[in-house]
C-alpha cells in the first residue's frame, strides 16, 4: 500500500465522507471570520516565535522570504547537512516557503528529500529512517492559517535541543559571512509513500488486535481540518480493526474549515457528526498531525487531557512490562490516578516536547505525553503523533469492549483553568512569580519549570512565556469554583 492523494482515498470503498451537520460548521467557502480576530492591524509588525520547536510567526509579516532563507542557511550550517528532509503541511504560504527551502538547500550544495504533505512525526520519523542529517517541515502547528513556520529535526529525528537552538542564533548571525556556495547543486529526491513508513513502524510497535467480524467494527470519524491527517489517519484506523469516515478532509483548499487547535469550541461538526452516524469514536486532529482530541459516542469533547490518559491506559492495560508514565507539570492529575491504577510511577517535567522525551530517556519509559493531546511512543517516533494516539485508543477499545465514555468514566474528572497575566507596571517575571510563592508558603513546591504549588487535592502553575511579556497560569481542581479561585487569587498578587 502507498501513500494516496486525498482524493482517492476520499474514493475506497471502506471510507464513508461524512457530511457535516450543518452549514455553518461545514461552509461552502472557507470562513475568514475567525482569521480576521487575530490578523495584525495594517502596517502591525506581528512577532517572530523562536524556539526548540523552530520558527512561527504570520506567512509575510514576521516570516518573510529573507528570514526563511537566512533560518534555513542557519539550520544547515548548524547540522553540518548533506542531506535534509523536508515535507509541510496544507497551509497556502508554503507554496512560496517551500521553494525558498529547497533552493537554499540545494544552492549550498545539500541533498533533499521532499516528502510533501506529511505530518510532523512523519518527517522525524523519515529522518532517522533514510539516516539524513536533518529535517524541516514547514508549519505554524496549532496556529491559525495566517501563520506558517519551520520545525527543525536533528539526525535523531527530534526537535532541536536547547543548547542547539543557542547555536543556530549564533549560526545565524554569521549567515552573510559564510564562506562561498558550492558550484555543485544538491541533489532532488521525492518520496511519495512517506505515510507509508510511518503505519509500517506504528504497526511493528504496536500489532493491532485480531481484527473482528465486519458486523463487530467500531465506526470513527476524524476530522482532519484538511490538512495533514489525511494522509496517514484514514490508513491507521483501518489497520486497527475500524471502518472511519472523514470529516474536513479536502487538502486541495489549501484553508483550515475550522479552528486550527482541536479543542472543543473548534470540534462542533465533528461532535454533531459522530453523533448523526452513530460512531463509536470521533477523532480530531491539528493541522500537523502530531496532537489528538476525543469525542466520544454522544457526541461529548473529552477535551485533550484524556486522550494521553486513555492511550496510557490502553498501553499499560496490555504491556507485559510495567512502565513509568512521564508527563509535563501542567498534565491534568487523573495520571496519577492512572498510575494508581497500574501501580506505575509517575514523572513530571517542564513544558515542552523536548523535556518530556528528555524524562523518558532518563527514567527509561516507554511511554510519555503532554495534555495537549499528545502521545509520545518512543518506540514509534519520539515526539508527538496523533497516529500513535489513533492507534491505542482503538486497541483499548477493542480490548475492553466497552464504548468510550465508559471508559472515560473509569477516572475522575477534574476541571482546569487557563489564564495569563500581562506584566505591567515594571514587574518581571521572577517578581511576579515570587510573590505568589510567598502566599503560598504553607504549600509544597515544584519549581522545575516556573512554580507549581501542589494541594493534595488541586494545584496552580505558573510559568512565563517563551514568547510574550506575560506569565502563563494553569490550576486544576476537583470543581471550577476551587480552579477558578486559584487563578484568582495568583492573579490579584500580581495585579
Amino acid at each position: 500500500m502507498t501513500a494516496k492523494p486525498a482524493s482517492s482515498k476520499k474514493k475506497t470503498a471502506k471510507t464513508k465522507v461524512a457530511a457535516a451537520p450543518a452549514e455553518k460548521s461545514a461552509p461552502k467557502k472557507p470562513r475568514t471570520a475567525a482569521r480576521k480576530k487575530t490578523k495584525p492591524e495594517p502596517n502591525a509588525t506581528s512577532p517572530l516565535m523562536v524556539t526548540i520547536s523552530g520558527v512561527r510567526g504570520i506567512a509575510g509579516d514576521a516570516l518573510t522570504p529573507l528570514t526563511v532563507t537566512r533560518y534555513t542557511m542557519a539550520f544547515a550550517r548548524l547540522i553540518d547537512a548533506k542531506r535534509v528532509v523536508v515535507g509541510h503541511d496544507v497551509r497556502p504560504s508554503g507554496r512560496w516557503i517551500l521553494p525558498i527551502i529547497e533552493g537554499v538547500l540545494r544552492s549550498m550544495g545539500i541533498d533533499v528529500v521532499i516528502v510533501g504533505l506529511n505530518a510532523t512525526p512523519t518527517v522525524g520519523l523519515l529522518v532517522r529512517k533514510l539516516k539524513a542529517d536533518g529535517g524541516i517541515i514547514v508549519t505554524a502547528s496549532h496556529n491559525p492559517i495566517e501563520y506558517n513556520g519551520m520545525k527543525f529535526f536533528h539526525s535523531g529525528g527530534e526537535f532541536i535541543t536547547a543548547e542547539m537552538l543557542e547555536s543556530l542564533k549564533r549560526h545565524l548571525e554569521k549567515v552573510e559571512k559564510s564562506p562561498p556556495l558550492p558550484t555543485y547543486v544538491g541533489k532532488k529526491a521525492v518520496l511519495a509513500d512517506a505515510a507509508e513508513y510511518h503505519l509500517r513502524a506504528l504497526l511493528s510497535a504496536l500489532p493491532p488486535p485480531e481484527r473482528v467480524r465486519a458486523s463487530q467494527r467500531p465506526t470513527v470519524i476524524i476530522d482532519c481540518c484538511n490538512s495533514c491527517g489525511v494522509e496517514l489517519a484514514p490508513d491507521v484506523a483501518d489497520a486497527y480493526g475500524a471502518l472511519f469516515q472523514l470529516l474536513h478532509a479536502d487538502t486541495t483548499k489549501y484553508t483550515f474549515p475550522r479552528g486550527a487547535e482541536p479543542i472543543e469550541e473548534n470540534i462542533r461538526a465533528l461532535r454533531q457528526a459522530v453523533v448523526k452516524e452513530n460512531a463509536g469514536v470521533g477523532f480530531a486532529l491539528d493541522p500537523d498531525a502530531d496532537r489528538l482530541a476525543l469525542v466520544d459516542e454522544n457526541g461529548n469533547a473529552l477535551g485533550e487531557e484524556r486522550t494521553f490518559l486513555l492511550a496510557a491506559d490502553a498501553y499499560l492495560s496490555m504491556a507485559k512490562r510495567k512502565t513509568p508514565l512521564i508527563v509535563n507539570l501542567s498534565t491534568t492529575m487523573a495520571v496519577e490516578d492512572l498510575a494508581a491504577k497500574h501501580r506505575v510511577s509517575v514523572h513530571r517535567t517542564a513544558i515542552g516536547e523536548a523535556n518530556v522525551m528528555a524524562g523518558i530517556r532518563k527514567y527509561k519509559a516507554r511511554i510519555g505525553g503532554e495534555g495537549n493531546g499528545g502521545v509520545i511512543f518512543p518506540a514509534v517516533h519520539p515526539g508527538r503523533d496523533a497516529a500513535t494516539g489513533i492507534a491505542l485508543i482503538l486497541i483499548g477499545l477493542q480490548n475492553l469492549g466497552i464504548s468510550l465514555s465508559e471508559w472515560n468514566a473509569q477516572f475522575p474528572v477534574y476541571t482546569m483553568r487557563k489564564d495569563s497575566i500581562p506584566l505591567e507596571g515594571g514587574i518581571t517575571a521572577r517578581q511576579a512569580i515570587s510573590r505568589i510563592s510567598r502566599s503560598f508558603s504553607r504549600e509544597k513546591k515544584d519549581t522545575t519549570d516556573g512554580l507549581k504549588v501542589i494541594f493534595s487535592d488541586r494545584w496552580l502553575h505558573v510559568r512565563p512565556s517563551n514568547t510574550e511579556p506575560i506569565i502563563r497560569l494553569f490550576a486544576e481542581a476537583h470543581t471550577p469554583e476551587e480552579a477558578d479561585s486559584l487563578i484568582e487569587r495568583a492573579k490579584g498578587l500580581v495585579q
